[in-house]
C-alpha cells in the first residue's frame, strides 16, 4: 500500500461507498460510521462498546478495551478536534482489506491514523500490515501511529481520569483566576488540593478533572497519587 492506488470503503453518510485513497483528507469524519462492528461471541476475548469523546461530543464504537484507552488518549489531547473509529477499509490489488482503528483530524486539519494493538500481540502479520499501512499514509501526507505501548499505571491513570472530563466537572471561576496567577507553579497534588478546597464542586473531582484538561499537568507514566508533582499550566477549562 506504497501508492494512491487503494480502494478504500467507507461508511459515509449511512452508506458503504468507495473513495480514492486522495480522497481521505477531505473527508468530514462526523459523516463517517463504522465500517465494521465486530458480534458478540462465546469465548470472545475482548470487549467492545462505545465510548463518549468530550472532543467530539459523540459516541465511538471501541473494539477492545486497549482500544478504548487509545481513544481516551486522544480525547485528552488539545490538538485533535475530530475522530472517527473503524472508519474505512483499505485494499490494494484484490487483497483483503485492513480495517484502522482510528481516524483522527488535528486543529491544524492534519489527519492522523491509528492502529492499535497491545506489542506482545502484534504477529509477524501484523506488523507487515502496519509498516505497509504508515508507508501508505506517508504518500498521503497523513500521519500514522501505532498505539502499542501504553503501560498498565498509564492505563489506570487515564481511566480514571476519562470520568472526569464531563462538562459538571468545568472549572469554577475562583479556581480559573487561581491557576492564571499560579502559572509555571510546581507543587504536589496535595498541595493543589488543598487551593481548590472550598469550590462548589468536590475537591478531588475538581483536581482530576484540573488534569484531564491540562489545567495541572503531569507524568501519567507515574501512579496518580497526592504526592505527584503537577506543573500549572495557568489556564482553566469549561
Amino acid at each position: 500500500m506504497s501508492d494512491l492506488g487503494a480502494t478504500v470503503e467507507v461508511k459515509y453518510d449511512g452508506v458503504l461507498r468507495h473513495f480514492g485513497a486522495g480522497d481521505l483528507v477531505d473527508l468530514a469524519l462526523d459523516r463517517i460510521a463504522p465500517v465494521r462492528i465486530s458480534k458478540a461471541y462465546p469465548g470472545r476475548r475482548n470487549y467492545s462498546g462505545v465510548y463518549w469523546a468530550r472532543t467530539t461530543g459523540r459516541h465511538h464504537w471501541f473494539e477492545s478495551l486497549y482500544e478504548k484507552s487509545a481513544l481516551t488518549a486522544l480525547d485528552r489531547d488539545p490538538a485533535i478536534v475530530n475522530i472517527a473509529t473503524q472508519p474505512f477499509r483499505v485494499s490494494r490489488g484484490g487483497r483483503k482489506g485492513h480495517v484502522p482503528d482510528i481516524l483522527a483530524e488535528r486543529v491544524d486539519r492534519s489527519r492522523l491514523l491509528v492502529d492499535v494493538r497491545p506489542r506482545p500481540r502484534i504477529t509477524e502479520r501484523a506488523l507487515v500490515t502496519f509498516e505497509m499501512t504508515a508507508t501508505w499514509c506517508s504518500s498521503l501526507a497523513i500521519d500514522y501511529r501505532l498505539f502499542a505501548d501504553l503501560s498498565k499505571v498509564q492505563d489506570w491513570n487515564l481511566r480514571l481520569l476519562a470520568g472526569y472530563r464531563y462538562a459538571r466537572w468545568c472549572c469554577p471561576q475562583p479556581v480559573a483566576q487561581l491557576l492564571a496567577q499560579r502559572a509555571g507553579e510546581v507543587r504536589p497534588l496535595r498541595d493543589w488540593a488543598r487551593l481548590f478546597d472550598g469550590a462548589d464542586i468536590p475537591t478531588r473531582g475538581l483536581l482530576l478533572a484540573a488534569i484531564w484538561h491540562g489545567a495541572l499537568d503531569v507524568d501519567l507514566s507515574e501512579r496518580l497519587e497526592l504526592d505527584v508533582d503537577a506543573v500549572c499550566t495557568g489556564r482553566g477549562w469549561t
